[in-house]
């Protein structure tokens, strides 16, 4: 955070993106952020450029102008400079500073992994668990599972043999807060317990058939948890690439935002699940969404309807996929919509007016 002033730092801490993020996702976030300073006059981007990062004001002022030239002021310290300049890639505005500013340069996937981080912070268990103590079988526990009773019945033999048995002795941690993801777990035998930095109580207590740890595989992000063997036991664990290959990639189906439009011509019921903050999407909404935020996706997937199927939506996709996952976890039928950025808010709107 080399160069930023005490007030330049308290403006980052309130951008809308950083609302409730713990305290390691921000620090991790904030140390990727580059500062950047501007004369009056600059041109910013222009509209139809790419950008892998985004630009939120600090200080100053800029005019973003749309393609009929209508222009909008921002200003630092108004509720619309909380949100970055614009989110879309390619631009669907330009940005001239009309004042000496200040930006923050931040990457769009240094914040994606941020916010998955952050937002996934209540996944604890996972979905995924099937058959528990008692059954004397790992693998039937799994096929309990509505994600894995997914998995072609071709592919079971090399996913079980993918399988790498461990033995864990009582006090060890098996994964660690903060910590990339590698490999995906079930416990066989033996107890474990889920705590998190800050908090003083025990989130949660594993027990055999318990699974855990694909939330970090799937989403890219760190670790939300640390995992500590209460008890010696056994564990079989999955890694990265086995899961993906032989689990993620064949059980999330993805659909792009053009291809709504099959969707009613087959007669299809379709309910768009917006997982990104309610800042989020009351700042962008994606037509005719519902918005539940992916940190209070567990107690509220009730709300969603077991009719029909689910699209699951966000901006990186991380936050997306981690969701579709919890929610065929529970039982519903969901996949993956990939916003198409390239195409003008209006006709992303006429694309979800098929729904």
């Amino acid at each position: 955070m080399a160069g930023f002033s005490e007030d330049e730092l308290g403006a980052l801490r309130r951008l809308a993106p950083m609302e409730g993020l713990p305290e390691a996702a921000l620090g991790s976030l904030l140390d990727t952020v580059e500062r950047l300073t501007v004369p009056a006059g600059r041109v910013l981007f222009r509209r139809g450029e790419r950008d892998d990062a985004l630009l939120f004001l600090l200080s100053g002022a800029v005019d973003l102008a749309d393609a009929q030239y209508v222009v909008t002021a921002v200003v630092a310290g108004a509720p619309e400079a909380a949100f970055a300049l614009d989110e879309a890639s390619p631009h669907r505005v330009a940005a001239v500073a009309t004042a000496p500013c200040v930006l923050a340069k931040i990457s769009r996937d240094a914040l994606d992994l941020a916010l998955t981080w952050g937002q996934a912070g209540e996944t604890v268990v996972s979905e995924l668990s099937g058959v528990r103590e008692g059954s004397g079988d790992w693998m039937a526990g799994l096929l309990a599972s509505p994600v894995f009773s997914m998995v072609a019945p071709a592919q079971l033999q090399a996913l079980f043999a993918a399988f790498e048995p461990i033995f864990c002795r009582a006090g060890e941690a098996v994964i660690r807060e903060g910590e990339p993801g590698d490999y995906f777990y079930v416990v066989q035998q033996g107890t474990g317990i889920v705590t998190r930095a800050g908090v003083p109580d025990t989130l949660a207590t594993l027990r055999a058939g318990d699974t855990f740890g694909e939330d970090a595989l799937i989403s890219g992000a760190a670790r939300n948890a640390t995992i500590t063997m209460a008890t010696d036991g056994r564990l079989r664990r999955l890694n990265k690439d086995a899961f993906r290959g032989l689990v993620e990639e064949p059980v999330l189906s993805r659909v792009q935002a053009s291809d709504l439009s099959s969707f009613r011509s087959l007669g299809l019921r379709v309910t768009i699940v917006d997982v990104r903050s309610e800042a989020e999407h009351a700042h962008d909404p994606f037509p005719h969404s519902v918005c539940i935020p992916l940190r209070a996706l567990r107690e509220r997937m009730a709300e969603l309807p077991r009719e029909g199927t689910l699209l699951t939506v966000c901006d990186g996709g991380r936050r997306s996929r981690l969701a579709a996952f919890l929610l065929i976890g529970a039982g519903y039928d969901v996949r993956v919509l990939e916003r198409n950025e390239d195409r003008p808010r209006e006709r992303r709107l006429e694309e979800t007016e098929a729904l």
